[in-house]
Parts: C-alpha cells; sequence; structure tokens
C-alpha cells in the first residue's frame, strides 16, 4: 500500500489513541506518542508537497472531520469510499472507518487486541460449551447499564459471568451527556443524541432518538474495551442473527482461530467470519489475512444492509488480492437454499 495510505492509518491510531484519554476534549499535554507521531509525520509530509501543513493537533483533529476524499494524499483510487471520515462531524467520535484504519498492516492493534482478547477467553474457558456461553454473553452485552449484581450471579450466568466479569471497564466519560449514558437498542453500542431527531451510533446504525436507551449514571455502567465492542460484539449481533436462519441440521461452532465453523447435517464444515465493516476494501484486506489460517475456503459473511450498499461487492471483489480463498456473502445470501448460486467469488 503507499505511504500515504499507511500514514492515515497512523493518523486513524493517534485519534483513536487520543479519544481514549481521559476527558480527552481538553487536549492535555502531552498528547500521546502515537497522537504526536501522526502530527509530526503529516506536517512533514505536507510540507515536503508545499501544502498547508495541521498548525496544532487541534487543528488535525479539525481536518479530520473532513472527507478523506479532500485530504492531499496520494492514496490508491477506491480504496475508502467517498464518504469517509476519521472523526465523525456530530458527535465529535472517531468513525468506525478510523477503526478500521486503525487495524490496518503490521502496525494495526484495534482489531487484533479484539482477537487476543476472546483466543485468552477460550484458553480460560477450556471446555468449548463453556466458551460459547461466554461468547453469546459479551455479544448480549457490550455495554450493561445496570450491572445488578441480583441478575448477573443468578444461577443460570453466575459462571460465565465470574468469568468474563474482568473484561468490562467503567464507561467512559465521553459517552456521559447530560449525567446519562445511551445505548443504540439495535446494535446495543454506545450512541449519543444528534442535531434535531438523529442520534450518533458507535455501531453505524441510522438511528432516531427513540432507537436509544439511556440510564442515569450513578447506575454505574460498565462496557467492554472499544476494540472488542467493534470488532466482536458488533458483528456477534450479525452472527446471532446467521444462526437464526441456518437450515436444520445445521450450526456454527467456534474455532481456534477465532473464527467459526459450518457444521452441516451430513458432517461437511466450511469455515466462516461474520464482520461488518464499513470500508469493503479494508474488509477485503483483512478477509485475506483471516483466509490464511483456514484450511478450507474462507465464507465472509456480512449483513445484507453492508453488501447492498451500492458498489459495496465489487469493491471488496476488487481489492482481494490474488490467491486469496475468500467469498463474500450476505446473510441472506448464506442461508439461501442454494447456496451455491450466490454472488461472490474467490480470487485464485
Amino acid at each position: 500500500m503507499s505511504p500515504d495510505f499507511e500514514l492515515l492509518a497512523a493518523v486513524a491510531r493517534g485519534v483513536l489513541d487520543l479519544s481514549d484519554v481521559a476527558r480527552p476534549t481538553a487536549l492535555r499535554l502531552p498528547y500521546p506518542a502515537s497522537t504526536q507521531l501522526a502530527f509530526d509525520r503529516m506536517v512533514l509530509t505536507f510540507l515536503q508537497q508545499d501544502r498547508p501543513a495541521p498548525l496544532s493537533v487541534p487543528d488535525l483533529l479539525s481536518r479530520c472531520r473532513d472527507l478523506l476524499t479532500t485530504w492531499p494524499l496520494a492514496l490508491p483510487p477506491d480504496v475508502l469510499t467517498d464518504d469517509a471520515r476519521l472523526i465523525d462531524q456530530s458527535s465529535a467520535e472517531p468513525t468506525l472507518t478510523c477503526a478500521e484504519l486503525a487495524s490496518y498492516g503490521r502496525l494495526g492493534r484495534l482489531e487484533q487486541g479484539a482477537a487476543q482478547v476472546i483466543a485468552d477467553l477460550a484458553d480460560a474457558c477450556g471446555a468449548p460449551e463453556r466458551f460459547a456461553a461466554c461468547r453469546n454473553f459479551l455479544i448480549a452485552h457490550p455495554v450493561i447499564l445496570d450491572p445488578d449484581s441480583s441478575q448477573l450471579m443468578r444461577p443460570a450466568t453466575i459462571r460465565t459471568w465470574r468469568t468474563v466479569r474482568e473484561l468490562y471497564e467503567p464507561v467512559p466519560e465521553r459517552f456521559s451527556t447530560g449525567h446519562t449514558v445511551s445505548i443504540c437498542t439495535e446494535c446495543l453500542l454506545f450512541a449519543k443524541p444528534a442535531e434535531g431527531d438523529g442520534a450518533w451510533c458507535e455501531g453505524g446504525c441510522t438511528k432516531r432518538r427513540g432507537g436509544l436507551e439511556r440510564t442515569e449514571e450513578p447506575k454505574h455502567p460498565i462496557a467492554l474495551p472499544r476494540a472488542v465492542r467493534l470488532f466482536f460484539a458488533l458483528p456477534g449481533r450479525t452472527e446471532l442473527a446467521l444462526r437464526k436462519e441456518l437450515p436444520g441440521g445445521s450450526q456454527l461452532v467456534p474455532t481456534a482461530t477465532g473464527g467459526l465453523r459450518l457444521v452441516c447435517a451430513g458432517g461437511t464444515g466450511r469455515a466462516v467470519r461474520v464482520l461488518n465493516r464499513e470500508q469493503p476494501a479494508l474488509a477485503a484486506f483483512r478477509a485475506a489475512e483471516l483466509a490464511v489460517l483456514e484450511d478450507s475456503p474462507l465464507d465472509v459473511v456480512m449483513p445484507d444492509a453492508v453488501v447492498d450498499r451500492p458498489g459495496y461487492r465489487n469493491a471488496f471483489d476488487h481489492n482481494l488480492p490474488d490467491g486469496a480463498r475468500v467469498r463474500l456473502s450476505s446473510v441472506s445470501e448464506f442461508t439461501a437454499p442454494h447456496r451455491s448460486d450466490r454472488p461472490g467469488r474467490t480470487r485464485a
């Protein structure tokens, strides 16, 4: 990938690290090392091109709200969608695109961190049944608005809760709006009211204010780390929908690689990864990396609403590296009676 694309990924990592600082709106010095380094690299690049460089880290953050297509960087064609930004304009929160860019390449660490958490959880659980129960709990509870011990310590959940509770942390201050924390009722991730009747959702859902669930701060809400929320719990919602649509006798079994194995009634199996990505090219790059871990071609399944976006499938297929044994499907396509006829292809 081009040096400018690598630079953009570095800026994305700097944005995320700064947003993780307590009370980041204060912009206190010193900045996180990744943020300062990304700023220095951006200034050097712009000066070498005789272009107006950011004057400060706050100035760089302001530019991160602009469309990336307006940045004077030599980016490969069609590698980012036209509406891509690093910071959402209404909420001032890092976008999904920012998180996906921060996970790109050998220095990427956000998605990779989530994968390590799940791998460690598998080791801690030991038995596949216990691991499956813990995975399901995390998918259903990325944010716990009211961590009521009487509910979490019930006989049906106590063993699972004791295994996963150390993964949870206090809700970051930036998600408190008027002493209230909100989540999206669709993806269950953090949300914030936006201008008018709208709302920003961490998972990228298009929401109105009525699609939010709120709790007062004295209930001490807790949440999974951002990496686990975005790269495990968010696609996990699609995984649950996929499980409901599978034909009788078929099941999805978690594997040691962090993926899933579709086991059909006849005993045949296939490697599956469920993803939810804004950027089709970055999804293709990651899918190719994941396919190397499997001993069979990899089916990548995403929500219908994602795959059906104009140009999404073409961009995904176009950016698959040669030799990648990957096939993209929506949930509806993957669960259709004649799956072999669905659109999609692998790169030979």
